[in-house]
């Protein structure tokens, strides 16, 4: 789901930073995120100018630090309360009090993920 996201927020001009602990998984993305925006390519909906610019805002990295200047994060890890929960823990402090956090869930409550979060109103 996150190489989706960034995708849409890179084609429409975000800088993306895709952050995973997992090296295998950033790899994964990176290559899924190619592949979407090859058939792109090939189906004319994109030119190869935008697939460069696309790709070029895009990041992929395992250091949760870069985050610190972003003004939205968006979760999209697995359906955990606690997981979630804890991952906003890390994020808060590492980002303004402007920064909106979101997550992408399909079956948690949000409040309850927000509800460790100092700033709750932002989730």
């Amino acid at each position: 789901m996150g190489s989706g996201i960034a995708q849409v927020a890179g084609t429409h001009g975000c800088q993306v930073n895709i952050i995973d602990s997992f090296p295998e998984a950033l790899e994964n993305s990176q290559s899924k995120l190619k592949y979407i925006l090859n058939r792109l390519v090939e189906k004319g909906k994109i030119n190869k100018e935008q697939f460069k610019s696309i790709l070029a805002r895009i990041h992929w990295t395992a250091n949760m630090d870069e985050i610190s200047n972003s003004n939205m994060v968006i979760e999209a890890i697995v359906e955990n309360l606690e997981i979630k929960q804890d991952l906003f823990l890390q994020m808060e402090p590492m980002v303004s009090d402007e920064c909106i956090l979101a997550t992408n869930t399909s079956s948690l409550s949000v409040a309850k993920i927000a509800s460790v979060c100092k700033l709750k109103s932002r989730i």
